[in-house]
């Protein structure tokens, strides 16, 4: 008699059962969910600035060429940018000079 009375008591909350069954799934769930994006999660790199001097062969292009990163969407943006820092009105920059000019890199 006792099995039935366990398989009576089964029966009658096999409703509440489930639903603490399908509580507990969803929170594992999230709880894998949650811990897996962290794992994979990229860091984004943060813009800096330096400064540097100007060397003998040296133009706008060649130091975006150095400096450049995947965060700009092209070597005119990088320029431009490198440009309004510095107060240029035009693409001219001399030897010895000292220019601001951003790069990203990890934090």
């Amino acid at each position: 008699m006792r099995a039935c009375k366990s398989v009576s008591f089964i029966h009658k909350h096999s409703k509440f059962i489930m639903a603490g069954a399908i509580v507990i799934l969803f929170l594992g769930l999230f709880i894998l969910g949650t811990s897996n994006k962290h794992a994979g999660a990229t860091t984004h790199n943060i813009k800096y600035f330096t400064c540097i001097n100007v060397d003998q062969d040296d133009t706008l292009w060649s130091i975006a060429e150095t400096y450049m990163s995947s965060e700009y969407t092209s070597i005119n943006d990088y320029i431009d940018e490198v440009k309004s820092i510095n107060n240029l009105s035009t693409d001219k920059i001399y030897y010895g000079a000292s220019l601001v000019v951003p790069y990203y890199a990890a934090p």
